[in-house]
């Protein structure tokens, strides 16, 4: 169950039912989509997939219609309750995905007496960075208060999982994978600093656009240009000067573009474990991250691409992976490899599969120690 119907949190839900296609998928989701409809955003899931909407569900808390869609949540859950199942023959574990639905999820399945349930929070409100330092505060209590209703917090990375033990729950991990595919760009034919999503504060292309800009005149002394890959709110703040706009691409157009990126540079202010990057590594790109949760895992500094803090630091970093080829050629295979040691679909697959056969089986995953 998501409230978002777009973005990393969907990847993340489709991925899970391609890889576990032996289990029956319900997905009850929100309306919320950003470049998609609906029905497009259906088609990349695998076929026997049934969908809910999940209607009165909206981002930010809101007394009247967190109450609507708490019981509109609880008649759509009602079936799955171990009453009715066991009428049927059959178990059901209720995963929960993102923030909105990982509260209003767990206290449905408290009120309808529902334990087996788990909760990935795609990187949780509280980390946020556009609100205010009192409601960060109200959402990190929320988090604390959904774990009170019970099951279990399955972070999306190791960095995930351990701010969620910090609230002292019931916390495991199972990191985000894609699948993985051949890499056919040669290193030295790339051409391209990207970034590929929405431009919206989290992602905040004002400092990326401000790092293209220092850069230009070295990027463009040695072959390389940038490219946003996207659209969204913030896309103004974009400086077409200095970076090509793409707008939004087919998945086919995205594989293209990172096959010919060089470096992938995300600004994001916080992440849990970004598919965006997770599909750079993919396509053998040397990253360039914002030292943020969700980021630092996927960097090895000084091998697949460096973290930086400041603006002044990103520039340094980039102009140096810039002005040596063999070494950036050297990361973007590097990324690749540590991708395909933690971070493949598969991977991720397992780990969830291990979860859900000890939930159905009624055992005890205390002990599971995340990973995929």
């Amino acid at each position: 169950m998501l409230e978002p119907f777009a973005s990393g949190v969907t990847t993340a839900v489709s991925s899970i039912a391609g890889e576990l296609q032996d289990f029956t998928h319900i997905v009850i989701h929100g309306s919320r989509n950003w470049t998609e409809s609906a029905e497009k955003v259906k088609e990349r899931f695998p076929a026997g997939v049934a969908f809910v909407e999940w209607k009165s569900a909206v981002r930010e808390i809101s007394l009247v219609k967190d109450w609507k869609a708490l019981w509109e949540l609880i008649a759509l859950l009602k079936p799955y309750t171990p009453k009715n199942l066991k009428k049927k023959n059959q178990t059901a574990v209720v995963h929960l995905h993102s923030s909105k639905a990982g509260f209003l999820g767990r206290l449905a399945c408290r009120v309808l007496g529902i334990k087996s349930v788990i909760y990935t929070p795609h990187c949780g409100a509280f980390l946020r960075t556009d609100i205010s330092l009192l409601k960060r505060k109200l959402y990190r209590f929320f988090e604390w208060l959904g774990g009170c209703f019970g099951g279990r917090v399955v972070g999306c990375g190791p960095s995930e999982g351990e701010l969620y033990k910090k609230l002292g729950k019931n916390t495991t991990y199972v990191s985000n994978g894609v699948k993985l595919k051949e890499t056919k760009s040669a290193q030295n034919n790339r051409n391209l600093i990207a970034f590929t999503g929405i431009a919206s504060f989290q992602k905040d292309p004002a400092l990326w656009s401000a790092v293209a800009a220092a850069c230009n005149s070295v990027a463009k002394q040695e072959g390389f240009s940038f490219c946003w890959v996207g659209d969204g709110p913030l896309v103004g703040e974009l400086d077409r000067d200095y970076v090509d706009l793409s707008g939004w691409k087919t998945a086919k157009e995205v594989e293209n573009l990172l096959g010919k990126t060089a470096v992938y540079f995300s600004a994001s202010a916080w992440e849990g474990l970004p598919y965006g990057v997770l599909e750079a590594m993919n396509s053998g790109c040397a990253l360039l991250l914002r030292n943020v949760p969700g980021n630092r895992e996927l960097v090895v500094p000084g091998k697949n691409g460096w973290l930086f803090d400041t603006r002044e630091e990103a520039e340094s970093r980039l102009t140096a992976m810039l002005k040596d080829r063999e070494e950036l050629s050297l990361m973007g295979k590097r990324s690749r490899e540590i991708l395909e040691q933690g971070y493949s679909s598969k991977q991720m697959g397992d780990g969830y599969r291990r979860i859900y056969n000890a939930l159905t089986a009624q055992r005890n995953v205390k002990g599971y120690g995340g990973g995929g």
